[in-house]
C-alpha cells in the first residue's frame, strides 16, 4: 500500500506486520506523509492476526488496545473481511489453536508409539515401564528440530513454531526427514515443495507439513564434514581411524570456515585453519585443517584441504586434497 492508498483508507481496518513480534489488525487513524521521506501510519490495535514467536510473547500485553505509529512498509490491507473479535478473544483463539495444533501433532506420534509398543510386547514378552518408554520417546524428540513448511511470495521456507526461527528451504545444506506411512524417512530437498528419498523417489509436501532436522547437523563438526568434498571427507575419516579414533571421540571443533561463510556477504575466497581435538583415555589427537576455497561462477571451484595430524605419542601424518589445480591459483 502506497501513501495515496493509505490516505484513502483512513478509518479502515488494516494489518500491521511486526515480524517475529506478530501481526495485528486495527483501525488506521492517521497517515503521515512527510515530503521525500517514507510515510508512516498510526494504527489503533484492536486484535491479533498472527501470534508472535514464543520468546516475544510478552509483547501481547504491550500491544493490547495500543495506538502505534509504524512505517508504511509494515501496514497492509486485510486480505479478508475485517475481524470482529476483540483483543482478548483474538489472542485466546490464536493461542488455543496453536496449542491444539502442536498437541495434535504430539498425540499423533504418541499413538504410533503405543502401537509399536504393543507389537513389541507381543513379540518380546513384557513391555518396558511406561516411565522409561516415555523418557526414551522424549529423548528421541529432543534430538530433532521440527520445522513447518510455510509459503512467502510463492516461495517455501521453514518455520520453527516454538521459537520462530526461519530457514530458507532453497539451498538449505541440511538433510531432512519427512513422515511417510507413519514413519520418518530421510530425504533431500529437490525444488519448491518437492523432496527426494535415497532411491530418488519424489515426495511432494504442502504448506503446513512438518519436516525435521537432527540436532547433530547443527554441530560445527557435522557442518565441517558436510562441507568437505567426498574424497576429502573419506580420507579424513580414514586418517583419524588409523590413529585409533572415531567421530564419537571428538572433544572440540573450532570451525573457522563456518564463521567465514556466515560472514561472507558476497565474498568468494576463503582461507584459514580449523582446529580439532580427539580424545580417548590416555590418548589425544590434534588436527589442523588448513583450507582454501575459491568459488567461481564460470568455472570449477578451487578446493584445497590439508590435514596435519599430531598424536600425543609423537606420531604425525599429513594428507592433502585438491579439487583441481588452476593456472590462476596463487599458492
Amino acid at each position: 500500500m502506497n501513501r495515496q492508498e493509505a490516505s484513502k483508507n483512513i478509518g479502515s481496518t488494516v494489518l500491521i506486520d511486526q515480524g517475529k513480534e506478530g501481526m495485528y489488525y486495527g483501525t488506521l487513524e492517521e497517515v503521515y506523509t512527510p515530503p521525500q521521506k517514507t510515510w508512516s501510519g498510526e494504527v489503533k490495535v484492536s486484535g491479533l492476526f498472527e501470534l508472535p514467536a514464543i520468546e516475544h510473547a510478552k509483547v501481547l500485553d504491550e500491544m493490547k488496545n495500543r495506538s502505534v505509529v509504524v512505517p508504511g512498509t509494515k501496514i497492509h490491507l486485510l486480505p479478508a473481511p475485517s475481524r470482529s473479535l476483540d483483543y482478548n478473544a483474538s489472542v485466546h483463539s490464536a493461542a488455543e489453536s496453536a496449542a491444539d495444533e502442536l498437541q495434535s501433532y504430539i498425540d499423533d506420534y504418541s499413538g504410533y508409539a503405543e502401537q509399536w509398543r504393543e507389537i513389541a510386547a507381543r513379540f518380546g514378552g513384557a513391555s518396558k515401564k511406561t516411565e522409561s518408554t516415555n523418557k526414551a520417546g522424549n529423548n528421541e524428540k529432543n534430538q530433532y528440530v521440527y520445522y513447518r513448511i510455510e509459503r512467502k511470495d510463492r516461495t517455501p521456507f521453514l518455520h520453527e513454531p516454538t521459537y520462530g526461527d526461519e530457514l530458507e528451504l532453497e539451498g538449505c545444506p541440511f538433510e531432512f526427514e519427512v513422515q511417510k506411512d507413519s514413519s520418518w524417512i530421510t530425504v533431500s530437498h529437490d525444488h519448491g515443495f518437492v523432496f527426494k528419498d535415497a532411491k530418488k523417489r519424489t515426495i511432494s509436501l504442502q504448506t503446513g507439513d512438518f519436516v525435521r532436522i537432527h540436532q547433530e547437523q547443527f554441530q560445527p563438526f557435522t557442518i565441517l564434514l558436510n562441507e568437505l568434498e567426498h574424497p576429502s571427507r573419506k580420507s579424513f575419516l580414514q586418517d583419524i581411524e588409523d590413529f585409533g579414533f572415531t567421530k564419537t571421540d571428538l572433544a572440540d571443533c573450532h570451525n573457522r570456515l563456518l564463521y567465514e561463510l556466515l560472514q561472507a556477504e558476497g565474498n568468494s575466497s576463503f582461507k584459514g585453519v580449523n582446529f580439532l581435538t580427539f580424545q580417548k583415555p590416555g590418548k589425544t589427537l590434534l588436527v589442523q585443517h588448513h583450507y582454501e576455497r575459491k568459488l567461481k561462477s564460470q568455472a570449477q571451484d578451487y578446493v584445497y584441504d590439508r590435514f596435519e595430524y599430531t598424536a600425543d605419542n609423537g606420531e604425525r601424518r599429513i594428507s592433502t586434497y585438491t579439487s583441481a589445480y588452476t593456472k590462476d591459483h596463487e599458492s
